[in-house]
């Protein structure tokens, strides 16, 4: 619990010992109030009693101001504060399959997955400070791989298959990988995934049916279903869940052969919370198609492919702290995917992919990054 809100808890416990120490009748009153109705005594019987209650109300009184100062000089702190930026260090640069386009990073049981689009493979590393290159897994029965996420709920991989609108799981128990099998059909082509608070799978559905969904992880029942609002320009690209339990949209509108990206957040019920506006915002040329939250600090980092850098916002206003650019830093270019290991403090940071004039793809690394 936070301080602040610790000096909250205190101040409504005071405030309501304070009223009760009020309602108690005065000597004026004591001849018309002093039996309750089942015939106790009730009240001051003396004017001792008077004065030891009065005592006790001024002390209460006291004690209410100070803690009320206290949260006052805590606000102001917090307010001058504002708040605190993320800084990186690169750790790690870790290259997909030669000639590849990475798809996705996710984390497991002591491991590292990088999904490869062309090569239709899962590159795995040792999630330890060496990063030591593992195995190939092959996937070929995945059409065309398109995104992957991990939940510790089921220690499955899931896997987004745009050409063939599907999503496949891959079991991970025991340091093994078998049953590739179909967890989810009848997904939108460009449909993407991110990972509930609580461990089951959010997919943002594109192109006609402009939804968020909810999935049992283990079952694939659907368990919560919200079309987006009208006022919601153009297509969902990626959501997130909040741990308060609103989602965050990253969208699009193509008018005119350009594309405006927002970012909105919306409540279960479908109640617009926030809206940021990159147009707006003096940004035009901007491509953010996935986003990942820093639940620690309560940050949203959002992706800026053609900006060339990660955007990071206050997740609970949609203000922007912090441009994480490549510039000095070392950071990747292009950032793609991000993902963020809450437990070790690092980002994850997956590189666009552009094609050369030979027609391979140049690039599509994977940068690991110490937080702090």
């Amino acid at each position: 619990m936070s301080g602040a809100l610790c000096l909250h808890v205190a101040l409504v416990w005071l405030l309501c010992a304070t009223c009760c120490v009020d309602s108690q009748p005065t000597i004026a009153d004591q001849g018309q109030c002093s039996k309750s109705d089942d015939g106790d005594e009730d009240g001051p019987k003396t004017n001792d009693d008077y004065q030891r209650l009065q005592k006790a109300l001024h002390d209460e009184r006291k004690r209410v101001e100070s803690l009320q100062a206290m949260l006052r000089d805590a606000d102001e702190k917090k307010s001058s504060e504002g708040p605190r930026n993320l800084s990186v260090a690169l750790l790690k640069r870790l290259s997909p399959a030669s000639n590849d386009s990475g798809r996705g990073v996710a984390i497991g049981r002591n491991e590292i997955y990088v999904l490869g689009e062309f090569s239709r493979t899962i590159r795995v590393f040792r999630d330890d400070a060496g990063f030591e290159q593992l195995r190939d897994i092959s996937i070929s029965r995945v059409n065309q791989p398109y995104g992957l996420i991990y939940s510790n709920k089921t220690d499955w991989l899931y896997i987004a298959d745009y050409r063939d609108r599907c999503i496949w799981k891959l079991e991970t128990a025991n340091g093994k990988m078998d049953n590739l099998t179909v967890w989810l059909d009848n997904v939108t082509p460009m449909c993407t995934m991110s990972l509930t608070p609580d461990g089951n799978i959010l997919l943002a559905q594109q192109r006609s049916s402009h939804r968020l969904e909810i999935y049992d992880s283990t079952s694939a029942e659907l368990i919560f279903s919200l079309r987006l609002p009208a006022t919601l320009l153009g297509s969902p690209q990626h959501s997130v869940q909040t741990p308060w339990g609103t989602f965050i949209v990253s969208h699009y509108k193509k008018e005119n052969n350009h594309e405006q990206n927002f970012l909105t957040e919306i409540t279960i019920g479908g109640k617009i919370v926030n809206h940021f506006n990159f147009r707006i915002g003096g940004d035009e040329l901007v491509w953010v198609p996935f986003l990942c939250l820093d639940p620690t600090r309560e940050l949203l980092l959002a992706a800026d492919v053609w900006g060339q850098r990660i955007i990071v916002f206050d997740a609970r206003t949609l203000t922007i702290t912090q441009l994480l650019t490549s510039s000095g830093r070392g950071l990747v270019d292009r950032p793609f995917r991000l993902l963020i290991d809450e437990g070790k403090r690092r980002l994850f940071s997956q590189q666009w992919a552009t094609r050369k004039i030979d027609n391979a793809w140049k690039d599509g690394r994977l940068d690991v990054y110490q937080l702090s």
